[in-house]
């Protein structure tokens, strides 16, 4: 194995904690800062430092203009340092729980990572997220920095009681190596050279302790390139781009994954010439000896060994926005150079960030790191996250709005994936439709309690059904007494709620059917999720827009009723979070329009 010669090392910790100071002091004292730089450094130190100082070193890291201003770190801010025999590279990452996915993306590229605290605050909760955050990116090696000593006058006994608080955090961890440095950053204290205020701390300072962990570069075992690009320079060539994992030759024997297809390396490409093998993380361009149905996401791999392919996994998140995981909702993921739907089965967990158990959670929000369960729509190639990084960890992606939702690494896949295939059916939909002689259809009424979807309905089926064709009326509450009978009112079991009566209505329509539909659902990404299940000709939404007052008069199920008198009753579909459909095939209003006309408006869109 050889050691790196570069050291890349995140700075984490909460506001004002010192980050961007220790980073600033480091980058004075290593002289890594020029005598211009310094004197213009001097000059913002008197307009936006903060430190009463003549030279204000967190300034040298803030570089925003709003940094300055706030104090704070809202960017993560890279330095390159020479020290002794050493390359290393410093990320300073905000500190503020708002900028989390900042933290994690910094981290991701680390090896080392330095927590830091104010020793006079202690360790707070946003310090314990990111320790959490270093260990599920997958560093192994941690310094936590007890910052500002020189504030609490280098008392011995404070210092050697957070010492004990932060070894009983970092026995919830299985880091390789784990040190604790009190330190000043404003005074140097412990940074490039021991602190003699400190006698009785017999380690190593902060600097001399990073280059004395020896970092080894891992053998994968696995040899790879994941296709970004397909480039046809020709009608009759082919060419796969990538960056190579690994040396691949020329004629050597290759595999494309998932479809298993063998084949082998008739050229290799790089900066538009020949060569005979692809370096390690280089990228390439390769030709194969026969034109292959190869596409962005896939493998071309040399040995597979530890490279799987699968469809259902396991996996942990950490949650970088506002947009709430729900099991049971739709997302894109990113893992490699592959994008792909998947479908949140199950939320195993919510990990307490202070003892890393996991607790029951119905969802996860924002900074929220957990476990969940998921399914993709197609087997896609994978490696656990502790066997190959860049084939195990992926980002979720919202579906309506292209957000980026979560990080995740893949642990394993279930058992049951890879066992469960989609078998070919020799009488398809097509048949059975034409056997029947009607064009098959889902006809889905969304609108809040009391708009008239049912009473929609319950007349289209008898229209229909005068007209000899074969429907079926799938109306929400009548479900909630069978299938859906488990489930109750929480965002949760609603988003669950939708996702069963889709893949009902799915099947239904398959069978040849008129399928009518008739249910609240109030989310736009649960009514994206059922469109997504069938063509676009084989579905049409219809938004039952009847105002609130008229639908809260009629309350022929009581709802209104119960939910004046009882405040904590669960108002979704009662006018509360119902979200207004964006793009409804027809919209209509039951207070202003006959249910017969509306009908007559239904069939003649759907059918003619």
């Amino acid at each position: 194995m050889k050691t790196l010669s570069q050291l890349k090392i995140i700075i984490c910790g909460s506001v004002d904690d010192g980050k961007s100071t220790l980073l600033g002091r480091i980058l004075s004292e290593t002289r890594n800062i020029s005598l211009d730089q310094k004197e213009k450094l001097k000059i913002i130190s008197k307009r936006y430092g903060t430190t009463n100082e003549v030279i204000d070193y967190a300034l040298i890291v803030d570089g925003l203009q709003d940094e300055r201003e706030q104090g704070i770190t809202i960017d993560v801010a890279y330095k390159y340092i020479n020290y002794k025999t050493q390359r290393l590279v410093f990320c300073d990452s905000p500190g503020h729980d708002q900028y989390t996915r900042n933290v994690v993306t910094a981290a991701s590229n680390c090896h080392i990572g330095i927590v830091l605290i104010d020793s006079a605050k202690g360790v707070l909760q946003q310090t314990a997220r990111h320790l959490a955050i270093l260990n599920f990116v997958g560093i192994e090696h941690v310094i936590f920095a007890v910052n500002k000593i020189d504030t609490i006058h280098y008392n011995q006994k404070k210092i050697k009681q957070l010492f004990i608080t932060i070894k009983n955090i970092l026995n919830n961890y299985q880091f390789k190596s784990k040190f604790i440095i009190p330190i000043s950053a404003l005074n140097n204290e412990n940074i490039t050279k021991k602190s003699k205020k400190l006698f009785w701390y017999k380690g190593k300072n902060l600097l001399d302790q990073i280059i004395n962990i020896k970092i080894k570069e891992k053998n994968v075992g696995a040899t790879y390139i994941s296709v970004q690009h397909v480039h046809r320079p020709s009608s009759n060539i082919r060419q796969y781009m990538g960056t190579a994992s690994g040396i691949i030759k020329k004629n050597a024997p290759i595999s494309v994954l998932p479809s298993e297809i063998k084949t082998s390396i008739k050229n290799i490409f790089f900066d538009n010439k020949k060569i005979n093998a692809t370096k390690h993380n280089e990228a390439v361009s390769i030709e194969t000896k026969n034109q292959l149905d190869i596409a962005r996401g896939d493998l071309i791999v040399l040995n597979k060994n530890i490279i799987l392919t699968g469809n259902f996994f396991n996996a942990s998140i950490v949650v970088t926005s506002h947009d709430n995981i729900y099991s049971g909702r739709q997302y894109l993921i990113r893992i490699h150079n592959k994008e792909i739907k998947i479908t949140v089965t199950k939320i195993k967990g919510k990990q307490d960030i202070n003892s890393s158990n996991l607790t029951t959670a119905k969802y996860l929000s924002i900074n929220d790191l957990g476990e969940i369960e998921f399914d993709t729509h197609e087997k896609i190639v994978f490696a656990p996250f502790q066997k190959i990084k860049e084939l195990g960890r992926f980002i979720i992606i919202d579906l309506e709005n292209n957000n980026v939702v979560a990080a995740g690494i893949i642990n394993f896949a279930l058992r049951r994936s890879g066992n469960v295939f989609k078998s070919k059916v020799i009488i398809d939909n097509k048949k059975r439709s034409e056997l029947i002689r009607q064009k098959s259809i889902c006809i889905w009424l969304t609108g809040i309690s009391g708009s008239g979807k049912t009473t929609i309905a319950n007349a289209l089926e008898q229209k229909l059904h005068d007209q000899k064709k074969l429907t079926y009326l799938l109306d929400a509450d009548n479900l909630r007494l069978g299938i859906n009978k488990d489930l109750g009112f929480s965002k949760n079991d609603r988003i669950e709620n939708i996702r069963r009566i889709g893949e009902i209505a799915r099947l239904m329509k398959d069978a040849g059917l008129i399928v009518i539909v008739a249910a609240i659902s109030p989310y736009e990404k649960e009514r994206m999720f059922v469109k997504s299940l069938l063509k676009k000709e084989e579905f049409f939404e219809i938004f039952v827009n009847t105002p609130l007052a008229i639908c809260a008069k009629r309350d022929s199920k009581g709802l209104y009723q119960k939910a004046r008198k009882d405040k904590f009753i669960n108002k979704t579909g009662l006018g509360i979070d119902y979200e207004i459909p964006k793009n409804p095939d027809l919209e209509v209003d039951t207070s202003k329009q006959q249910i017969s006309e509306i009908v007559d408006l239904i069939v003649e869109k759907t059918f003619n």
